[in-house]
């Protein structure tokens, strides 16, 4: 090889370095975003999303609870799987769907509808059944999760810091940690969230025995959340609570069961009653 063809490839190869050092470099921009500007870019890319899907975990006094939830907002619908101990350690599945007109729900160990079903594997209830419908503004969908609940009481919290950058899955995230002092969160008055969604969080929180809660969120490049966790230590012991974060935009395909599978709070009322005078004139 003559050195004019070496000094070529040289080049060639170092030019190639370059290039390559460079499309990394910038793959892995660093993100010198303040917390609150990501986690204000996580709620609004969030809200932008029809659909997404959770896995959870919380552990509390009453044990540890599984779950798996799918939501999408257009329609509005949600689909909730969950595994929990009962009074006697034994673990129960639950699954339940709401079009936020009803709620359909269906228990392993519902004895209820094994007596009374008659074949039928679903109960329904209206949700809003007896009382006077809530405002708009005074509705926090269904279909939104606990997702928003988390980034909203974050961003209303001023002790956050980033943590650091970690692997959630296959993907790079930035850790975001905040403690949320409860009577500090209860004087808020900002626009991070809405005034009664913090009262309710901050009324629960309290109810579990606890004055402050630590909230870790890990959002991905794309801004989008991918793990976020809730712990707290208090009077009535110890929570926490995990959750995982996928699919978002994707169709979850969510359906209510079929009428033909469903026994509705009315008839289920009256087939208690038709069924209890059955017994009293069987005694009588």
């Amino acid at each position: 090889m003559t050195t004019l063809k070496k000094n070529a490839l040289v080049t060639a190869l170092g030019t190639a370095v370059l290039l390559s050092l460079t499309a990394c470099g910038a793959d892995e921009k660093k993100d010198t975003r303040d917390p609150q500007t990501v986690l204000t870019a996580a709620a609004k890319k969030t809200a932008d999303q029809n659909s997404y899907r959770t896995k959870r975990k919380r552990t509390d006094k009453d044990g540890t609870e599984r779950g798996e939830y799918a939501f999408t907002r257009r329609p509005d619908m949600d689909e909730r799987r969950t595994w929990r101990p009962d009074s006697k350690g034994k673990e129960y599945f639950e699954h339940a769907i709401s079009d936020n007109r009803n709620l359909y729900t269906k228990r392993s160990d519902d004895e209820t509808m094994s007596k009374y079903g008659g074949g039928r594997t679903w109960y329904s209830i209206e949700l809003n059944e007896g009382r006077t419908p809530p405002k708009p503004e005074d509705v926090q969908k269904r279909a939104e999760g606990d997702l928003p609940v988390l980034l909203g009481v974050l961003r209303a919290t001023k002790d956050v810091r980033r943590v650091g950058t970690e692997e959630v899955g296959d993907k790079k995230a930035a850790h975001f940690q905040g403690t949320v002092v409860l009577d500090d969160l209860a004087k808020y008055k900002g626009r991070a969230m809405r005034d009664w969604l913090r009262e309710s969080y901050v009324k629960d929180q309290r109810k579990a025995g606890l004055d402050r809660v630590e909230i870790d969120v890990w959002i991905g490049k794309d801004d989008l959340p991918l793990k976020a966790r809730e712990h707290g230590k208090g009077s009535k012991g110890e929570t926490l609570l995990t959750e995982e974060y996928r699919d978002f935009g994707v169709d979850p395909k969510l359906r209510v069961p079929a009428a033909k599978d469903v026994l509705t709070s009315e008839q289920l009322q009256r087939e208690v009653f038709e069924k209890s005078m059955k017994d009293f004139d069987k005694k009588s």
